[in-house]
């Protein structure tokens, strides 16, 4: 484990882009799409339940669009319930179902391990229903189109409830092999369980990290079921990825503090220019990146806040074994 290289997300308060949330609003056809090229969220207004079965994913197979939103195809299949505080979650993983709260905040986590010999989607642990305690994914290595929708009813029509849910993305773990000496069992890992382990995408007001919201919004008519919606781009990242030596003073996370005062560009100043050159000169900069293509481990979480949504369907079209026409 000594030789995991834990890697940091970061960028610069001016010249770098850090993509980390993503927001979608689906109520049957209308739908709120809302990004920012700095920070964005994915909300779903939901329509009520249905369920959905797994579909193994590895025929190669042309792809249409059914009435549904979701195009025909080879996929993975993901239901995600959304449970009473009552429920009581059986942790065993079985099938392609999690289960969240009903109401309030959950977690998920996304996980790839590209030295994986995994062939089909894997619910490791379908259980989020406390606090620090994520329901676990892991999906096949390989880029993937992706979709979403809700079913049903949209919210309680005598109290005007509207139901939804909200996405918020983060990247929880990354680490790469040792290129020299691979460590034995990499190929099993699901997280980043070294000791100098640090969660990723840290935001700090004065630092290497800076937000910035900024919404599009697309409304179509509501009539007719709810259609699935592309949300592909919530697994795209634009940043820096550097490893965790950088982070000279330790505390999580890269800002002018770990220059120690040192006018990295020589331009006879000490400013956020050099914490640009810093970033340049020792890390991987990604632009619009698949995410899970920035280090051999990547651990992609959902802060998950859910407002009476029973059921959210999700659908991972494999790029490598699909066609689309």
């Amino acid at each position: 484990y000594e030789y995991i290289r834990i890697i940091k997300i970061f960028i610069s308060n001016e010249k770098l882009l850090f993509l980390i949330k993503f927001e979608v609003n689906m109520v049957n056809k209308k739908h709120v799409l809302l990004s920012s090229f700095l920070l964005a969220a994915f909300v779903l207004i939901i329509a009520g339940l249905y369920s959905m079965d797994f579909t193994n994913a590895e025929k190669s197979e042309a792809v249409q669009s059914w009435s549904n939103g979701f195009p025909s195809g080879p996929h993975f299949n993901l239901n995600i319930h959304g449970k009473s505080d009552a429920f009581a979650c059986n942790p065993s993983s079985d099938g392609s179902s999690i289960f969240v709260k009903e109401y309030g905040y959950s977690e998920i986590q996304y996980i790839m391990n590209r030295k994986s010999s995994l062939s089909e989607l894997s619910v490791i642990d379908p259980c989020a229903m406390g606090e620090s305690d994520p329901a676990k994914i892991q999906l096949p290595s390989g880029k993937y189109q992706v979709y979403a929708r809700v079913l049903g009813k949209p919210g309680n029509q005598k109290t005007g409830e509207e139901r939804s849910v909200v996405f918020y993305p983060k990247i929880v773990d990354a680490c790469n092999d040792n290129e020299t000496a691979p460590i034995d069992g990499f190929d099993s890992f699901i997280d980043c369980s070294a000791e100098s382990l640090m969660e990723l995408g840290v935001v700090t007001a004065n630092g290497a990290f800076t937000l910035d919201e900024a919404k599009l919004t697309r409304i179509a008519p509501v009539r007719g079921k709810n259609q699935a919606q592309p949300i592909t781009d919530m697994f795209y990242w634009t940043g820096y990825a550097c490893d965790d030596l950088y982070d000279t003073n330790n505390d999580g996370e890269i800002t002018m503090d770990d220059l120690a005062g040192i006018d990295f560009n020589n331009d006879g100043a000490f400013n956020t220019e050099d914490l640009n050159y810093y970033l340049e000169f020792n890390c991987q900069y990604f632009d619009n990146a698949w995410v899970f293509d920035i280090a051999d481990l990547v651990v992609y979480g959902w802060d998950y806040y859910n407002q009476g949504t029973k059921i959210v369907q999700v659908r991972f079209y494999p790029e490598s074994t699909t066609v689309y026409s």
